[in-house]
C-alpha cells in the first residue's frame, strides 16, 4: 500500500529537483552511492518515472483540451490553460507553452526534462547489474523498466514533435559537441528504435505486477505502447504524406517517408494482437485473465443502466482499475482539479466557493455519441430525420439528449438531466441565471461555455461541504492506456490493411460495445441497411474509437494522425444559447464563448509543437518543424 501511495504522489515529485543527488544518502552526494545498496537503486528506479509528463489537467499537457471534445472556460488565459496556444495558433518556436524538448515554457504548467530522463535510464542500465547483493531477477526487472522508459520518453517526444534526436546510450556531460549536437533521426528509424526498446523491455518485465506496485512498467505495458506506436506510424499523417516532401536534415536526409506503405498497418495489427493475447493469459490473480474490461456487478440494474454504471465505474469506482488500465498514474492534483473545475456550480453568486465549472464537454462531443441503438445520429432511422435541437411537447430538454447510448449518460451532464455529485443525484439547471448555468456576467470565470457539464470524471462521492468550504475528492488513477484501445486499434488496422472487418475485429469491437450496454456492431447496422464499407466504414471506426475515449486525451492525437484536424479544428465550437432564461430561447445553437478568440489549425504547422528556438540556435544540425 505504501508503494501505491508513493506512486499516487508522483505529481508532487514532478516538481522536484532534476538532480540525481536527490536519491543518494544525505551527506554522501556521489554517483557511486546510488549503486552501493539495493535500497538506493530501488529509489532511483522510482525516480526515473518522475519525468513522465502529467497527461491530466488543463495546464500540463495539450492532450485533454486541445482536441474538439473537451473545452475550458472563455476567461482563462493561455498562461494557465496552455492548450489554448494550440487552439488559437499561439505556439511559436520562441514562445512555446510546453516544456518537453527542453524544460522551458512560458506557461504556468510543469516542465519535463525528458531528455535528461532518458539519460538517467541509460545510467540505470549501465550500473544496475553492479549493485551488490541485488538478485538477477530484480536487476533484470529494473533494466526492463529502464528500456520501457527509454522507449516511452522517445515516443512521447515523437508524438508531440515528429522526428526526434535519438539517444542510444549514456552520454557524459563532458562529451564532445559532435556527440551532443546531432541531427534529428528520420521518423521511421525513430519508430524502429522505440519498438526495439519495447521488445527489450518486454523480455525483462513481468506480465503483471502485484497491487502494491500498480503503475510500474510491465510486459503488457511495453507491448501495448508498441501497438500504439505502430498504429500511429501506419496512419496518414506519417505514412506517405506528401506534405513532408522537402522536410529534410541539413545534409538532405528526408525526415519523413512520403511513399505510402500498406504493410505498416499489418505491423500495427500484429502488435495489437500480441498485446491482446497477453491480456487474455490467465495470471496469478485468482486465476483471472491478466486484463479485462471492467464491469460493475449489480443485478438490480437493467441492461441499459448496467452499461452506464459499467462505463462510468471504470474510471471512478476504484482507486486503481487494475483490470483494465494497462498504464495509469495517480496525478492527484490533476484528478482533484478535474473534479473541482468540472462539477456544476454549488453556490449561486459566489465564484470563490464550491465546484467551479470551467472544464466542460463540447457540443461536438455530445453529437458524436451514438443513439441507444448504437448508431450515429445521422444513420439511425430513429433520429436521422428528426429535429434534435428542439424540445418535444411536454418534455424539458432537447431531443438531442433523449434515446442516446449509455456512455452519453455516463459522461454528459445536460440541462434538466441528472448528475451524480455531493452524495446524491441532482437535476442540472443550466439556463441563464440558474444555479448551474450562465451567471449573465462575462467577467465571471467559472461557468460552462457550452451549456454542458462533464460527468465522466466526477463520482457521486465527490463532495463539497458548504458549511466548512471543504472538498472531498474521489480518489482514482487516471488511465494513460487501457485495454479497449488495443481492441479498437486492431479493428482499425485490420480495416486499413484488408479493406473490411474480420470476424476477430468484430468480436473486439463488440467487447467494447457490450461492456457499455450497446447492441453488437452487426445488429446495430442491420437497422441501417447493413455494415457500411469504404470511406463510410472508416468514418464509423473513427467514431467508435473517439466515443470510447472522449475526454481522455486520445482525440487530440487521433485527429492529427488521421489528418482530420484541419477540417475539425478550424470549426468554431458551438453551444446552447447560454444566457437565455426560457426553454425556447435557451435551445438555440450559437457559437461557444471563447473570449473573443477564433480557432485556427494551420497545416502543416499545427500538427507538431515547435522545436524551441534556443535549441535550434545551439545545434546547427537541428531543423525546425514545417510551418514555424
Amino acid at each position: 500500500m505504501k508503494k501505491i501511495i508513493s506512486i499516487l504522489a508522483f505529481t508532487s515529485l514532478l516538481c522536484c529537483s532534476c538532480d540525481y543527488l536527490d536519491v543518494v544518502p544525505e551527506g554522501k552526494a556521489t554517483e557511486e552511492d546510488i549503486w552501493k545498496t539495493t535500497e538506493q537503486a530501488d529509489k532511483f528506479r522510482y525516480y526515473l518515472q518522475t519525468y513522465m509528463p502529467n497527461l491530466i489537467g488543463y495546464d500540463w499537457s495539450p492532450d485533454q483540451f486541445a482536441g474538439d471534445d473537451f473545452i475550458t472556460g472563455a476567461r482563462g488565459t493561455t498562461y494557465y490553460f496552455s492548450s489554448k496556444s494550440l487552439l488559437y495558433n499561439e505556439e511559436t518556436s520562441s514562445n512555446t507553452y510546453f516544456g518537453r524538448w527542453e524544460p522551458s515554457s512560458v506557461s504556468g504548467g510543469t516542465n519535463y526534462d525528458i531528455y535528461r530522463g532518458i539519460r538517467y535510464c541509460y545510467y540505470m542500465l549501465d550500473n544496475v547489474y553492479k549493485v551488490p547483493v541485488i538478485s538477477p531477477e530484480n536487476a533484470d526487472r529494473y533494466a526492463g523498466e529502464a528500456w520501457f522508459l527509454i522507449g516511452y520518453y522517445h515516443q512521447c517526444l515523437l508524438e508531440y514533435y515528429g522526428p526526434v534526436i535519438l539517444v542510444k546510450r549514456f552520454i557524459p556531460i563532458d562529451a564532445p559537441e559532435e556527440e551532443i549536437f546531432v541531427p534529428r533521426t528520420p521518423y521511421d528509424d525513430c519508430v524502429k528504435f522505440i519498438a526495439d526498446c519495447y521488445d527489450k523491455a518486454a523480455g525483462l518485465l513481468p506480465e503483471t505486477v502485484v497491487p502494491a506496485e500498480l503503475g510500474m512498467p510491465t510486459k503488457m505495458a511495453a507491448l501495448s505502447y508498441k501497438a500504439r506506436l505502430l498504429l500511429y506510424a501506419a496512419s496518414p499523417l506519417v505514412n506517405g504524406n506528401p506534405d513532408y516532401v522537402g522536410f529534410n536534415n541539413p545534409d538532405g536526409t528526408p525526415l519523413m517517408n512520403t511513399t505510402y506503405d500498406r504493410e505498416k498497418w499489418k505491423l500495427a495489427m500484429d502488435a495489437a494482437e500480441a498485446a491482446i493475447q497477453l491480456s487474455e493469459k490467465t495470471g496469478q490473480n485468482g486465476g483471472k485473465q491478466n486484463y479485462y474490461l471492467y464491469t460493475n456487478i449489480d443485478s438490480t440494474l437493467d441492461e441499459f443502466e448496467q452499461g452506464v454504471k459499467n462505463y462510468h465505474g471504470a474510471f471512478v469506482d476504484q482507486l486503481w482499475n487494475g483490470e483494465e488500465f494497462i498504464m495509469a498514474k495517480g496525478a492527484e492534483t490533476g484528478i482533484q482539479n478535474i473534479q473541482r473545475y468540472g462539477g456544476p456550480r454549488s453556490i449561486a453568486g459566489d465564484m470563490s466557493k464550491g465546484w467551479k465549472t470551467t472544464c466542460v464537454p463540447t457540443m461536438e462531443a455530445v453529437e458524436m455519441y451514438y443513439t441507444k441503438n448504437g448508431l450515429p445520429l445521422e444513420d439511425d432511422p430513429l433520429t436521422k430525420d428528426a429535429d434534435l435541437y428542439r424540445v418535444a411537447p411536454g418534455d424539458s430538454t432537447a431531443l438531442l439528449h433523449r434515446n442516446r447510448e449509455p456512455r452519453f449518460y455516463a459522461c454528459i451532464g445536460f440541462d434538466r438531466g441528472t448528475f451524480e455529485i455531493d452524495g446524491t443525484t441532482i437535476t442540472l439547471k443550466l439556463r441563464g441565471g440558474e444555479l448551474h448555468g450562465s451567471t449573465l456576467k462575462e467577467t465571471d470565470e467559472y461557468q460552462s461555455c457550452t451549456g454542458y457539464v462533464c460527468q465522466k470524471w466526477i463520482s457521486r462521492t465527490s463532495y463539497y461541504d458548504k458549511s466548512l468550504n471543504t472538498y472531498t475528492y474521489t480518489r482514482y488513477a487516471y488511465p494513460y492506456l487501457r485495454l479497449a484501445e488495443l481492441y479498437l486499434s486492431y479493428a482499425e488496422a485490420d480495416f486499413e490493411y484488408n479493406g473490411s472487418l474480420s470476424g476477430k475485429s468484430l468480436e473486439y469491437i463488440n467487447r467494447v460495445r457490450r461492456r457499455c450496454g450497446l447492441p453488437d456492431f452487426e445488429d446495430s447496422w442491420a437497422l441501417a441497411g447493413g455494415i457500411p464499407s469504404g470511406q463510410k466504414l472508416r468514418k464509423v471506426l473513427h467514431q467508435e474509437r473517439s466515443i470510447e475515449f472522449l475526454f481522455e486525451g486520445r482525440r487530440f492525437h487521433d485527429l492529427r494522425r488521421w489528418k482530420e484536424a484541419p477540417e475539425v479544428m478550424n470549426k468554431q465550437p458551438r453551444s446552447w444559447n447560454r444566457d437565455a432564461k426560457t426553454q425556447d430561447d435557451f435551445y438555440q445553437v450559437i457559437q461557444a464563448a471563447q473570449g473573443g478568440r477564433v480557432r485556427v489549425f494551420e497545416s502543416p504547422k499545427s500538427y507538431w509543437l515547435a522545436i524551441p528556438l534556443n535549441q535550434i540556435n545551439k545545434n546547427p544540425q537541428l531543423v525546425q518543424n514545417p510551418g514555424y
